[in-house]
């Protein structure tokens, strides 16, 4: 095998990145991409919004300790599900796995509270990086294509999706199902306050107009979220 076509299978191989512009996004890509847990915490009827923020940024904290590369929280602003969305980030699945077994095994104590409510927790890979900070807010897309489609078909339409948010907003990342509980592919694009989202939502929908309308993009389930850094 030839040493362009080991470096297009192990990008093929590497799913979760971010894109970057176009003058460096070949140099960017060349580097493996990392994975990360996404994981979602409810804030229930009655719930206190800043005892579970508090909890969970100890939490975090312990995660970082523990290995991870980098652990960030967010909260819901607009969108489905009034909560706070953390993401931890490792380089593989051997480096997950270091973290795992390495660390001690979780211990609940018989008066302990669950502060939150509904929780999920996806591992997912990058495929495309056009982030590279932590923004103050992010639009975080979830999207789902229909079960009649070969992954091929979704990874397609999921890269023609992706493509638009990049173009609009210039800072989005893209990331695919890997483990858990829906086969889906995400984005998030950056925004440094809603003057700019604005902003960039004017670019956005003629882009949609243009690349999408008329698009057979098979997409069963969309949803758009958009949230606040509470922990970087």
């Amino acid at each position: 095998m030839t040493k362009l076509a080991s470096l297009i299978v192990s990008l093929l191989i590497t799913t979760f990145g971010y894109t970057a512009h176009a003058d460096d996004h070949t140099e960017k890509n060349q580097a493996p991409l990392p994975m990360a847990i996404f994981s979602t915490y409810e804030i229930p009827g009655g719930g206190s919004p800043s005892a579970i923020q508090a909890a969970l940024t100890e939490y975090l904290k312990a995660e970082e300790a523990a290995g991870y590369d980098d652990c960030t929280m967010y909260q819901h602003q607009f969108g489905a599900q009034r909560g706070f969305y953390t993401s931890c980030v490792f380089k593989d699945l051997d480096h997950f796995a270091e973290i795992v077994d390495g660390g001690p095994q979780p211990v609940t104590a018989e008066d302990d509270t669950q502060l939150f409510g509904a929780h999920s927790d996806h591992i997912v890979s990058m495929t495309s990086r056009g982030m590279t900070e932590r923004s103050k807010h992010i639009l975080f897309a979830t999207t789902t294509f229909s079960p009649t489609m070969t992954y091929s078909e979704m990874v397609k339409s999921a890269d023609l999706y992706y493509g638009v948010y990049e173009e609009a907003f210039a800072r989005c990342n893209r990331y695919e199902h890997a483990w858990g509980p829906e086969m889906a592919f995400y984005i998030t694009c950056g925004f440094d306050n809603y003057a700019a989202f604005s902003k960039s939502v004017k670019k956005l929908m003629p882009l949609f107009q243009e690349k999408l309308y008329d698009a057979a993009l098979g997409i069963r389930t969309h949803s758009d979220d958009l949230l606040i850094k509470v922990m970087d």
